[in-house]
């Protein structure tokens, strides 16, 4: 079915070409003087603002099109019927003509059809005339360059205009799907959640996402055409093998490497790096998809940890209960030779009994890693209980000559949870801070609210960890204090994970150490 629209602009196009040829009749007018001339162009006038005035008022565009072709047709009939001139009989062609615009073969096999019917009524009632002013030769050319046009009005309407037609919506379907496969990835390369970059031959920018400056930090306006630093230096040498590797053809997909956003900070990402090829199958440029899994490596480690947790925990529960038995019977034992006076091996079971206390430590600290915290949980104000523990400090604060800066508010936070269990936490973690610092040293002590999120910060200007220790803070039995069980730290991340919370330690050599806990709350 044809489209109305399409109709009507055509329509247009004939009323134009009609009030052409009826303006150019007017101004001939003077000229032929003569009265059915003039009647005639009278009448086109008329049937023009006919037309106009239909077309205003709204139409329909089909029969608006069928009365444009009945009006001109009859208007080039009755200007031969009454002025019957050899030369007018070429009028009878633009009506044939002007229909094949509509492209539809049956209004132009109708018009063809109408039209030589036309013209042979026209050479029964007036071929005397036209024999006599113009002879024999030049109505047989007129009759021959009719026929010829009306042929090639029925060939392009049968034959060439269904092919165009086809053509046409061929070229209008291809056109479609290469704007939809264009606008798809358009999509896609603007909204996808990975970095995505485009290399060209010479390493440099062609094109990014906005991923990729989220991701990365760099904006596209300061990269293309560059070759930013995407990377550390300690990536250098791989860089330069997989792009050679890339540059000969080879693909890497989902490929752990570290990577560099524009301020430094490195972070891990997984990259799948292509090869571009045109039509010849040439290597014209090379895609680039990085994926930060930063939080999804965190995501693996916390489930490490905690299931590392979780089996230290079951042995713990086992193996305390049954040395904690024989334990008692020897610490009796050892307390009843210590208060004997006439004890010999004094030295030696003192040394006994310390041991002894050292492993009902260990046993106590294990007990910790076995025991759900939260079953006991209560509602408590956590800046009270940070401020009851900095307060358990003061004496060693002053033993040491340390310097204590606390930044806590009043009681505003309330948070649901075991409070023995974070006052262990702190505990632990103001004892590793004043027993890390040497003289003169600097706690700093913070609480912050945020909307969802409670911040607890413990800094110290100590001599720090290297980056060594930090990847084996976690680990059991780990220690760089002397007498240390290891277990302190894997304690208060359990404590604080039960909790619902987070705990991140950052250190700098010979600068300190701060550790920063994030408690969920709800007001």
């Amino acid at each position: 079915m044809e489209h109305s629209t399409a109709i009507q602009s055509r329509n247009k196009l004939i009323i134009l070409f009609f009030i052409a040829g009826v303006i150019v009749h007017l101004i001939f007018l003077p000229l032929l003087n003569n009265f059915y001339e003039t009647s005639i162009a009278l009448f086109g006038v008329i049937s023009i603002a006919i037309i106009v005035i239909m077309q205003a008022k709204g139409m329909n565009a089909r029969t608006l099109r069928l009365v444009i072709m009945i009006i001109y047709n009859l208007y080039v009939f009755l200007l031969n019927i009454f002025i019957p001139d050899l030369s007018n009989l070429l009028y009878l062609i633009f009506p044939m003509f002007l229909t094949t615009i509509y492209n539809v073969a049956r209004i132009n096999f109708i018009m063809t059809a109408i039209t030589s019917t036309q013209l042979a009524i026209l050479f029964y009632l007036h071929h005397a005339s036209y024999l006599a002013d113009r002879g024999a030769v030049e109505v047989s050319h007129v009759v021959s360059i009719f026929f010829m046009v009306a042929f090639l009005c029925l060939l392009y309407a049968f034959k060439i205009s269904p092919q165009w037609n086809n053509m046409f919506t061929e070229n209008k379907r291809m056109d479609t799907i290469l704007m939809s496969k264009e606008g798809y990835l358009d999509l896609f390369f603007e909204h996808a959640e990975d970095a995505i970059v485009v290399f060209g031959l010479d390493e440099k920018i062609i094109a990014v996402n906005p991923a990729f400056e989220k991701i990365y930090g760099w904006k596209e306006i300061d990269c293309i055409g560059q070759s930013p630093k995407l990377f550390p230096s300690s990536e250098d040498a791989k860089v330069e093998e997989r792009t050679k590797c890339v540059l000969q053809g080879k693909s890497f997909h989902l490929l752990r490497t570290k990577e560099m956003r524009k301020d430094g900070a490195i972070f891990d990402a997984e990259l799948t790096i292509t090869p571009v090829y045109n039509k010849q199958q040439e290597i014209v440029a090379m895609t680039f998809i990085s994926r930060d899994i930063t939080l999804r490596l965190q995501a693996e480690q916390l489930l490490i940890d905690t299931e590392k947790v979780k089996a230290i925990g079951e042995i713990a529960a086992s193996v305390a209960h049954e040395v904690r038995n024989p334990l008692t019977s020897i610490s009796g034992f050892i307390q009843i030779m210590n208060n004997d006076p006439a004890n010999p091996y004094r030295p030696y079971t003192d040394i006994m009994h310390s041991e002894i206390n050292r492993i009902d430590l260990i046993t106590s600290e294990f007990l910790v890693l076995s025991k759900p915290n939260l079953k006991k949980s209560t509602k408590f104000y956590i800046e009270q209980t940070l401020r009851d523990v900095v307060g358990l400090f003061e004496p060693e604060f002053a033993y040491r000559s340390i310097i204590c800066k606390s930044d806590i508010p009043i009681n505003t936070v309330m948070i649901n949870g075991n409070e023995d269990g974070m006052k262990q936490v702190f505990i632990n973690l103001l004892k590793n801070a004043c027993e890390g610092l040497i003289e003169n040293g600097c706690i700093t002590v913070t609480l912050t609210r945020q909307k969802s999120n409670v911040l607890i910060a413990i800094r110290d200007n100590g001599p720090g960890m290297d980056q060594q220790t930090l990847d084996n803070l976690y680990k059991p039995f780990f220690s760089t204090k002397q007498g240390g069980t290891g277990l302190g730290m894997m304690i208060s991340k359990k404590i604080i994970a039960d909790q619902g919370g987070t705990m991140a330690v950052s250190s700098v050599v010979n600068e300190g150490t701060e550790v920063v806990i994030a408690l969920p709350w709800t007001e």
